[in-house]
């Protein structure tokens, strides 16, 4: 039995974020990152959602729609160069059960990124956070992270290796609606 719309708007109305991890990957040409948040469902939205095909696809198309929307609002340099964000994949699965729904985005770009030194920039709108959040950057090997800044956002952040950029969020502060992040880029072996 399909569910209602009545039931559909409040149970989709009751979905709390409540944690995402980001983990972004750098090479030569391309930057790809996978954005994962999870949710509390109580009136189990995504279970309906996922169990017909129509409303699943529906969902798909609008959770794509919202965050490329998202992403063509922000401003995202590599090398003084503008790239453009795009939404490759969206994927909704469950933790632990179906109260616990998770959703998955690949996004992908272009990047100029060169032997040497480079700089990524993002500028977004700064916002207050509404749940925590790690975020990890892998660059090639051999690569050195030289600089990071967040524009005076309370985000906390560690070099776990020359190469591995780890940074933390937590509900309740405000971003700084700004990242920088110089890095260089070793020689590829002949």
């Amino acid at each position: 039995m399909k569910p209602n719309q009545k039931f559909l708007n409040e149970a989709s109305r009751n979905v709390e974020p409540v944690y995402a991890q980001g983990f972004f990957f750098v090479s030569r040409d391309y930057i790809s990152y996978y954005l994962v948040f999870d949710y509390y469902d109580p009136l189990e939205y995504y279970k309906a959602v996922v169990s017909d095909e129509q409303l699943l696809n529906a969902e798909v198309s609008k959770l794509w729609a919202n965050m490329q929307q998202f992403l063509d609002e922000e401003v995202v340099k590599v090398n003084n160069v503008k790239v453009s964000p795009r939404v490759a994949m969206i994927d909704i699965g469950f933790r632990r059960g179906k109260k616990n729904p998770y959703i998955v985005f690949l996004i992908r770009f272009r990047a100029p990124i060169k032997s040497g030194r480079n700089i990524y920039e993002n500028v977004y709108a700064s916002e207050v956070v509404e749940y925590d959040y790690a975020a990890y950057w892998v660059f090639p090997l051999g690569s050195k992270i030289l600089r990071v800044d967040f524009g005076g956002g309370e985000e906390e952040w560690d070099i776990v290796k020359s190469n591995i950029l780890a940074i933390y969020g937590r509900r309740g502060m405000k971003t700084g609606g700004y990242e920088l992040i110089e890095f260089e880029v070793a020689e590829p072996p002949q």
